[in-house]
């Protein structure tokens, strides 16, 4: 399981930041289970509207669920996440919202993954938390220290590469 960070200042800048990511996932035929606090819908659409892309990619970009997504009930999220799960070889989960949701959401994808663990064995499964930069204070390295990578506009990163004189905090 990966664990990837992101941070944007809006959410133009959140949909303008993944599309190309996602876009060269879809092609790859990966699937994606979003869960963004925020609906998403009409800044895509927008986005959409102004580039140049072929018609089947940008269905593809649009199939993928950009509304508000609920976390309050684990029944809800856990039919959707084996279906998923059930199907594919390898798994993108991208989360967006408030820390609080971000955290609220892991906590329930956490317990998901312990309870069907010989289900997910096999599987590739990269989480994506994006963080709205004005949520969060001087906890960065917080957030750093509990993620592998860094997604931006040019990809997925090692935050080492992003960030070259960040160092992990070492485990006691």
């Amino acid at each position: 399981m990966n664990k990837v960070c992101g941070f944007y200042v809006s959410s133009v800048h959140l949909v303008t930041m993944i599309l190309p990511y996602l876009r060269e996932r879809l092609n790859n035929k990966i699937k994606f289970e979003t869960f963004f606090e925020y609906n998403l819908t009409e800044n895509l659409n927008n986005i959409l509207d102004k580039l140049i892309i072929n018609e089947d990619d940008k269905q593809k970009i649009i199939n993928i669920n950009w509304k508000n997504t609920r976390i309050k009930k684990y029944s809800f999220i856990e039919k959707g996440l084996k279906n998923l799960f059930d199907n594919n070889k390898e798994n993108i989960l991208l989360i967006s919202g408030s820390q609080k949701y971000i955290k609220e959401t892991n906590y329930i994808l956490d317990k998901f993954f312990n309870k069907n663990s010989n289900k997910i064995n096999n599987k590739k499964i990269t989480i994506i938390n994006c963080y709205e930069v004005t949520e969060f204070d001087d906890n960065i390295r917080e957030i750093l220290d509990s993620h592998e990578y860094i997604i931006n506009t040019s990809g997925v990163h090692k935050i080492e590469e992003v960030f070259e004189d960040y160092k992990k905090k070492k485990a006691n």
